[in-house]
């Protein structure tokens, strides 16, 4: 697996597993599964890939999922549906703590079992509860991560 910077050409493929992952993921928010590709792919070239670093995970010329940064704080960690549990986010993650080596943060909502075992599992403690910003409006944790 290769992991490399984010290219627009990546755009498509890179949401394609963003918003299949999100639908599976995500089923109890209404909001999210209301979004189509086309407002995917508007959001994630509008606003994620300007505001953040993104590094996308690359097998055999397939993208198998992506990481976004704000500095230490992953704005978005997601694998291809049919690649999870296979060391892609954790690669991902490897990623995410070369570059910012001191802290890593994390928010993902409290119903997201998975989400927070990955996080649990990778050293990530839990040191905040609340409650997302719209459009979602769902009760969220805020995870932390120092070597």
């Amino acid at each position: 697996m290769r992991i490399h910077p984010y290219s627009p050409t990546d755009l498509h493929d890179v949401v394609v597993v963003w918003h299949e992952s999100k639908r599976r993921a995500f089923p109890y928010v209404e909001i999210q599964q209301s979004y189509t590709m086309q407002d995917d792919e508007s959001h994630f070239r509008d606003v994620v890939a300007k505001d953040c670093q993104v590094w996308v995970a690359e097998d055999e010329g397939v993208i198998q999922g992506f990481i976004a940064m704000k500095a230490y704080l992953i704005d978005q960690l997601f694998v291809r549906v049919g690649s999870q549990r296979s060391g892609v986010g954790a690669s991902l993650l490897g990623k995410a703590r070369q570059i910012s080596p001191k802290t890593l943060r994390a928010y993902t909502f409290r119903k997201n079992v998975a989400a927070r075992a990955f996080f649990e599992k990778e050293g990530f403690v839990m040191v905040a509860e609340g409650v997302s910003p719209p459009p979602e409006n769902e009760p969220d944790l805020l995870y932390s991560w120092r070597p």
